[in-house]
């Protein structure tokens, strides 16, 4: 029987957060990852994968729209059936 998931997607965190001992921003960029998916996994969620998605946005009322890219995380758990 295959096994059934539900997904959460979330935005990728863009600064790091401040903590004692992480020298640069390269550490303190992966110090905000990390805590993001350990609160995930203290959910139940557990982590996919990192994507980068084109998104179109509109800039204002009367003006067009432009193109970005997005950084999402995508977690998953087993989605309970019910049995």
């Amino acid at each position: 029987m295959p096994v059934l998931y539900e997904y959460r997607v979330l935005p990728a965190p863009e600064r790091g957060r401040r903590v004692r001992g992480a020298k640069g921003p390269a550490e303190r960029f992966a110090h905000a990852l990390e805590q993001a998916m350990n609160e995930m996994a203290a959910e139940g969620w557990e982590y996919v994968r990192a994507e980068s998605l084109p998104s179109e946005e509109r800039q204002g009322l009367f003006s067009g729209s432009s193109r970005t890219v997005r950084n999402v995380l995508v977690f998953r758990r087993p989605r309970d059936t019910g049995a």
